[in-house]
């Protein structure tokens, strides 16, 4: 292959052309398809992967079901993964799944030594450049068990929705470093969107009647319940032929909350940067709503009857 091509692999790009033409000679080019193993949880660990094109979903076993999965991150194209394996020969922590397909260029531990062995700095630009990375990913995945206590914490200690809401809300908008954040619920009366939760957020009348209503870009979300990323509103299809809210940003994240296909409500998030949420924002906010759906459904509940026995105590004092 071309050396020059590496230079695609951000940790790679600083390393000079002979190096990265000694690393070229030991690379080996692998394809997955969509949905394919690169390697399994808890099979030995023998050598590490560069993303030269699609993704890969590094994935956990979840404790309560043997064949649940938990998403831990997605990574794409640029990125690497599995480098642990040219440190220790330790079992896989997680599995590494191709999301869309990809195309990676493996290095073997036995490569590896060799580079090092050799007293070539190749092996040393690598080093550094993993345990560089690698603080970066302790530091965003510190941030995501950060929400998931938090959330968890609301959801066992909270009696009333609006409290849920809110610390939902708040943790997810400060792990993604969104300008705003809105968390609509489906009235329980009716198709339309309430207001539940917003941050950096004040809608006027008119806005929140459009909400209701789920005009503007929250009609084909709500037609169509699916995660979605957006990079740039203006450019994005399914959004140039809808009416302008007024309060559409740049960059918007949105995600379903739904139980059992029941559809509850949406998570929004907007930042006024292009490009500025990822998919490891997205999966972060959809674990999120997931583990909040049905705390969210007995609070709904609880909502309903405490409201029915208002009604009940007006009705018989008049």
């Amino acid at each position: 292959m071309n050396p020059e091509e590496l230079k695609c692999i951000a940790v790679l790009r600083d390393m000079d052309r002979e190096a990265l033409g000694r690393l070229a000679a030991v690379l080996e080019e692998r394809r997955y398809a969509d949905g394919q193993t690169v390697f399994a949880e808890e099979e030995p660990g023998d050598s590490m992967y560069f993303i030269m094109e699609g993704g890969v979903r590094i994935e956990k076993r979840a404790q309560t079901a043997a064949t649940a999965q938990k998403v831990l991150t997605v990574l794409e194209a640029g990125d690497y993964f599995g480098e642990m394996a040219l440190l220790d020969q330790k079992p896989r922590s997680a599995s590494a799944v191709a999301s869309g397909g990809a195309r990676l260029l493996r290095l073997s531990k036995a490569a590896f030594d060799q580079l090092q062995a050799g007293g070539s700095a190749v092996g040393m630009n690598v080093l550094f450049a993993m345990i560089r990375t690698s603080s970066d990913r302790i530091r965003r995945l510190s941030t995501q068990l950060v929400v998931y206590d938090e959330v968890g914490k609301a959801i066992g200690e909270s009696r009333e929705l609006p409290t849920l809401l809110n610390v939902i809300l708040q943790q997810l908008a400060a792990a993604t470093t969104a300008d705003w954040g809105l968390l609509l619920l489906r009235s329980q009366f009716s198709d339309q969107l309430e207001v539940r939760a917003q941050l950096n957020l004040t809608l006027s009348v008119t806005q929140l009647e459009a909400v209701a209503n789920a005009q503007g870009f929250l009609g084909p979300v709500q037609q169509n319940p699916n995660d979605l990323l957006v990079a740039n509103f203006d450019d994005h299809d399914k959004f140039k032929a809808c009416a302008r809210l007024g309060f559409e940003t740049a960059s918007l994240l949105v995600s379903p909350i739904t139980i059992e296909d029941q559809f509850l409500g949406l998570i929004v998030l907007g930042d006024h940067e292009r490009d500025h949420f990822d998919l490891n924002s997205l999966h972060l906010v959809r674990g999120v709503a997931r583990q909040a759906a049905q705390a969210i459904l007995n609070a709904r509940h609880r909502e309903e009857e405490q409201a029915r026995s208002r009604h009940s105590r007006q009705f018989v004092r008049f």
